[in-house]
């Protein structure tokens, strides 16, 4: 049996519209599935929790953003159904950096007739008293952060969206972020190592480059069981921190001398007061955050 889990209200109800044009299919219609909608935030986690345990389900398949396939893979629990991803969302980061290329009614026949199994590997946080959580693209803590929260909660956007103009939300929500923003002093902990980095904007840990609607912004990061890859940016001027971004569009930005790029297999992050952070888009805040890259493998289907 296939698992349907289908987000109607991301990219503003484009995934509703590729999820009607794949129910007019005959490949739906003859396969064995249950078909589930997430209403509010946290459904798709709790979906996934309940039927982990469901020993007929051979394929999860998710219709949605990345901000559902985030949930679903923090719900998920048995290793050996592969989770496959039919991206829906404004964003779509995650089908970007697992090279996701068709489109999404070709995607579903091959899911269905003919699926490649390929290998991911989560990263994983964990904050102070709380549980272990994953993240599909990145963790983010500084301005990312910060642009993201405002760009969550704007008005703006469901009217961008509407006009087809969404991205333009994470440009004008940046613009807000650096105006507002007072860099952070932090300490990085990693491969025995300790750090004390003054004027911090910005530290992000990835799985793969892609973030903010398809920015290569840790450009060498890549899908791998190892490590993960890190983008620190300090000591930089407000008039400086609206050029990286620009540059980022390029690719340009990791040849400023305020970015940093390396790897680490584990890092812990502390801030000297709470912070603003985002895992794949979902915000919060933290002051100590423990990171490191999940060695359980995730089967995703294309």
């Amino acid at each position: 049996m296939y698992l349907l889990i289908v987000n109607p209200n991301a990219g503003n109800g484009h995934a509703k519209k590729i999820f009607e044009r794949i129910q007019k299919m005959t490949s739906y219609q003859n396969i064995e599935r249950k078909t589930l909608f997430t209403n509010q935030p946290g459904d798709g986690r709790i979906i996934a929790e309940t039927y982990s345990k469901n020993e007929h389900i051979k394929q999860v398949i998710v219709i949605g953003g990345d901000g559902t396939m985030h949930e679903v893979m923090n719900g998920w629990s048995n290793q050996a159904v592969p989770i496959s991803f039919i991206p829906g969302g404004s964003g779509n980061d995650f089908a970007k950096g697992t090279g996701q290329r068709n489109n999404a009614e070709k995607q579903w026949q091959n899911l269905i007739s003919n699926p490649t199994k390929h290998h991911f590997w989560n990263g994983s946080f964990q904050l102070e008293n709380d549980r272990e959580k994953k993240f599909i693209n990145s963790l983010g803590i500084g301005i990312d952060a910060a642009t993201t929260e405002i760009a969550n909660h704007s008005r703006l956007k469901i009217w961008l969206n509407h006009l087809k103009l969404g991205k333009l939300i994470y440009l004008i929500a940046l613009i807000q972020a650096i105006l507002r923003f007072q860099p952070m002093n932090i300490r990085l902990t990693y491969d025995g190592r300790t750090r004390h980095i003054e004027n911090a904007w910005m530290v992000s840990a990835a799985n793969h480059p892609y973030c903010g609607g398809g920015l290569k912004v840790v450009p060498h990061a890549a899908v791998n069981p190892n490590h993960l890859s890190v983008l620190v940016i300090h000591q930089i001027s407000k008039k400086k921190i609206l050029l990286l971004f620009l540059l980022v569009i390029f690719g340009l930005h990791r040849y400023l001398k305020e970015v940093e790029l390396f790897q680490v297999k584990e890092m812990t992050m502390e801030v000297e007061s709470p912070v603003s952070y985002q895992a794949d888009g979902e915000t919060g805040r933290l002051q100590t955050c423990y990171v490191k890259r999940d060695k359980q493998t995730v089967h995703i289907n294309k």
